[in-house]
């Protein structure tokens, strides 16, 4: 299975730690990315659609729909859910943003969509304990499940696996571990 790739961490009052921060330079050179990636596919991001894509990315690429559109309504006033769900939905079409069903939350794709972003199946791991979410690709991993599904499962449509867990901040390290760390006196 290939790397997993860390999308976000839980904000930091939930989980007591830091949240990984995102510059505004790499914000914008994936928003850059996003508008290539739709115009190679004759797609529009329109600039309500960047700006969800944009407001994601600021959440460190995870954000329930309703926090987007609060984060909406901070900058135009009233914001109908329904405009961000359609935004939503339009950038989970271009596999920019995943949807993780178990924790009812979007994710920013972290392929980079200038040179590796092609259609994909996406595994989404997901920390029980912190809600961190990490996306991985194990295209060769799960064909023979989706094989399956194509084959005898009529009526399936497959957007992304999840699995969870507890993410390495969360798992306890053994004592022995964590004993070799201390300074001896």
């Amino acid at each position: 299975m290939s790397a997993a790739k860390t999308l976000t961490e839980a904000p930091e009052k939930a989980s007591g730690r830091a949240s990984r921060r995102v510059s505004t330079r790499e914000i914008e050179r994936r928003l850059q990315d996003a508008q290539a990636h739709c115009s190679e596919r004759g797609a529009l991001l329109t600039p309500l659609r960047r700006e969800v894509l944009e407001l994601l990315l600021r959440r460190h690429g995870t954000a329930k729909a309703y926090d987007l559109q609060d984060d909406m309504r901070a900058r135009h006033g009233r914001v109908a859910p329904t405009t961000v769900y359609r935004a939503l939905d339009f950038l989970m079409s271009m596999q920019l943003v995943h949807r993780v069903d178990s924790v009812n939350s979007f994710v920013a794709c972290q392929l980079d969509h200038e040179h590796e972003h092609l259609a994909h199946q996406a595994l989404m791991l997901v920390c029980s304990q912190c809600g961190s979410v990490s996306e991985t690709h194990a295209e060769h991993e799960l064909a023979s499940a989706l094989r399956t599904l194509e084959r005898g499962a009529a009526g399936f449509e497959v957007s992304a696996v999840e699995i969870k867990g507890r993410c390495a901040t969360c798992t306890p390290r053994p004592r022995a571990a964590a004993a070799a760390d201390k300074p001896l006196a």
